[in-house]
């Protein structure tokens, strides 16, 4: 039970400390900075993702086509009987 409490209390410590630094950041010079490097990861991160997921359609659509393929030169066996049933 003490490592449980333990683990709370880092969270705390780190979620307050997070916190403190983007709120000092938010109310200093340097806001506007901070918002363009958050606005850039941002972007960054739906590039990346929106890249996964293209990869994935094209890597999806490839498996649909062999699949396409395998099940079009079963059926052509099994009409020319060239695959016992």
């Amino acid at each position: 039970m003490g490592t449980n409490n333990s683990k709370l209390i880092v969270g705390l410590v780190i979620g307050a400390a997070i916190g403190a630094a983007v709120g000092y950041l938010l109310h200093s010079d340097k806001r506007e900075e901070f918002l363009e490097e958050i606005d850039d990861a941002v972007d960054n991160a739906k590039e990346k993702i929106g890249n996964a997921i293209n990869k994935g359609i094209e890597e999806l659509d490839t498996a649909i086509d062999r699949v396409n393929t395998l099940a079009q030169t079963a059926v052509h066996r099994l009409k020319a009987g060239e695959v016992g049933v």
